[in-house]
């Protein structure tokens, strides 16, 4: 009998043990470049709707190609339709032009730490219409991410300026349309679809209903007039929709959704660090108050996660 091999074997173990660590580090990394790519092209005078139109559509495009190559269906029947149809208007096109339209004068980072309120919001969502069961661990949570919104937004000096303070509720209808959003995807999701093709589905329903606001109101963005650096940014925001959705469900693959819950942590601390970079904003104490106390939730909300009535222990493939 030939010898174990003993040095070699650990070496691919190893890597794919820190494989799913550096894709959840690139996950969050690029995943938190949208509120400075967001806050980018609104200081430059492009409108939220027609921003919001090219960032889906070229992420719908690309994720065309993507089922193009791999030869992934995209179904077209009613209830396909229907999902796309709720995920791209409500989780995609609406919250992303406010998002877009208040980053015109809040801080990218303060954008960052509302983002990660979505999974707490997602839970309260849940428990309201009873895919959750009450969990006294997961309403502590809810509650400490509240108060880590509340430390960010109400205190004197929390905000740049206290003129700001409605604009910074408004940016909270972002985080609630994506959980709302996120309780229709688990409750409606077609359990047969392909993560890829709903997704590009959901993008070009996004695209199309942008666009149709954009042209009433008279917002659209000729991206093609002048060509300048805010387009290139529009591009890259495309481009890294879809570099984070294939990363995401990669991570889900990999190493699973609990493991997943801790890309929040990375979002908020390089969200912060984006907007350090690009605009110079100086991070005050509050802020990280309440990123202290918006982590300590989302960690009680995501690792005290059970099943809920409508919930099984099947697992989707991507």
């Amino acid at each position: 009998m030939a010898a174990p091999e003993t040095a070699e074997p650990s070496k691919p173990r190893t890597t794919h043990r820190l494989l799913p660590i550096g894709l959840l580090v690139l996950l969050g990394c690029v995943w938190s470049l949208g509120p400075s790519a967001a806050k980018f092209a609104a200081i430059n005078g492009v409108p939220p709707i027609g921003m919001v139109f090219w960032q889906t559509f070229i992420a719908g495009t690309l994720l065309w190609l993507i089922c193009l190559i791999w030869r992934i269906p995209v179904r077209l029947e009613r209830k396909y339709l229907g999902y796309y149809g709720v995920m791209g208007f409500v989780g995609v096109a609406l919250p992303n032009t406010n998002m877009v339209f208040v980053m015109r004068d809040l801080p990218a980072g303060l954008m960052s730490v509302l983002i990660v309120t979505a999974p707490l919001l997602t839970y309260l969502i849940a428990l309201t219409v009873r895919l959750e069961h009450f969990r006294w661990m997961r309403a502590g949570g809810v509650l400490l991410g509240l108060a880590g919104v509340a430390v960010l937004v109400l205190p004197k000096g929390s905000l740049p300026s206290p003129d700001l303070l409605p604009l910074a509720l408004l940016a909270i209808v972002t985080p609630a349309l994506w959980a709302a959003s996120n309780v229709f995807a688990e409750v409606a999701r077609p359990k047969a679809g392909n993560n890829i093709a709903l997704a590009m589905g959901t993008m070009y329903v996004a695209a199309a209903t942008s666009l149709i606001m954009a042209l009433a109101t008279g917002s659209f963005h000729d991206i093609w007039v002048d060509f300048d650096v805010v387009d290139w940014v529009i591009v890259g925001y495309g481009v890294v929709t879809v570099a984070t959705f294939v990363l995401f469900y990669t991570i889900v693959t990999m190493a699973g959704a609990v493991y997943l819950a801790q890309v929040g942590y990375v979002v908020t601390l390089t969200g912060v660090g984006w907007g350090a970079w690009f605009f110079g904003e100086q991070p005050s104490v509050w802020l990280w108050v309440s990123v202290v106390l918006v982590f300590a939730g989302v960690a009680l909300v995501n690792f005290t996660r059970g099943k809920g009535p409508g919930q099984d222990s099947k697992k989707t493939t991507p």
